[in-house]
């Protein structure tokens, strides 16, 4: 009898766990400003602006304006292959319900802090990027608390030229990019996997000071109320980006680098 309870309790500990189940994907458009302005010769003020809109039943992709994204923060630049990033984020939730038991806007404040490291190369360059985020959010209810979480997110992504030789005004460039977003929390349990982003893009470079991207983004991560199941998004991403010198003619370098 003992053995064959024994044997029962060994065959259940070795049963396997429940297959992961993958959601239907859903789709979003991502709109991004990005911001760089030099203060000295080391530091810069970096600014984000997003909007992220939502499917809802009716409308797939822009069914709702659904996220909007202010990220700053002070950017301290090494040297081309080195900067560090300190801000804070404020992103506004928004509800595409109604009724007294939801909120219209929901706040996210976060504190974040990035690391750079850049790998030259002749023709192209690679980045790794290694972000940590202290986040504080809620769902959009009315009685809603607010959570704390921790981000810790790996990126590597390249930018390769295509019309030229190198990355120039005037240069169109191709750019893979992968990113997997892990998270750590009291509630956080069985779903520590938040995002694997796979994103590859094209770009130019119009000149110094401004460049553009599109590209559609895929992305796949453990749901918050069951990590057994994985959402899935098909995501177009159009950004623009800025890097602008205010200083002093006599202080200003004379060329500026928008990979920084």
């Amino acid at each position: 009898m003992v053995l064959i309870i024994g044997c029962s309790v060994l065959v259940n500990a070795q049963d396997p766990l429940e297959e992961s189940i993958f959601e239907k994907p859903t789709s979003e458009l991502w709109l991004g400003g990005y911001g760089k302005f030099r203060l000295t010769e080391k530091l810069f003020w970096s600014g984000e602006l997003h909007l992220r809109t939502s499917s809802t039943k009716e409308t797939p992709m822009v069914g709702y304006l659904s996220k909007i994204y202010n990220r700053h923060g002070i950017k301290y630049v090494h040297s081309k292959k080195f900067s560090a990033t300190l801000g804070g984020v404020l992103r506004l939730n928004l509800s595409q319900y109604d009724g007294p038991e939801y909120q219209r806007l929901a706040l996210e404040p976060r504190i974040w802090h990035q690391y750079i490291f850049a790998m030259p190369f002749d023709r192209f360059m690679v980045y790794h990027r290694i972000r940590i985020e202290h986040r504080w959010s809620k769902p959009n209810l009315t009685d809603a608390e607010f959570i704390y979480r921790n981000r810790y997110r790996y990126m590597i992504q390249a930018k390769i030229p295509i019309n030229k030789k190198k990355l120039v005004p005037g240069a169109y460039y191709f750019s893979p990019y992968v990113e997997l977003i892990m998270q750590s929390g009291k509630t956080i349990v069985g779903n520590p996997m938040e995002d694997l982003r796979i994103y590859p893009h094209v770009g130019y470079i119009l000149n110094p000071r401004v460049a553009f991207s599109v590209g559609m983004l895929y992305t796949t991560g453990q749901t918050s109320a069951n990590g057994q199941y994985y959402r899935r998004r098909w995501i177009p991403r159009i950004n623009t980006y800025i890097s602008l010198d205010f200083r002093k003619e006599k202080f200003k370098i004379p060329e500026i680098n928008t990979y920084d």
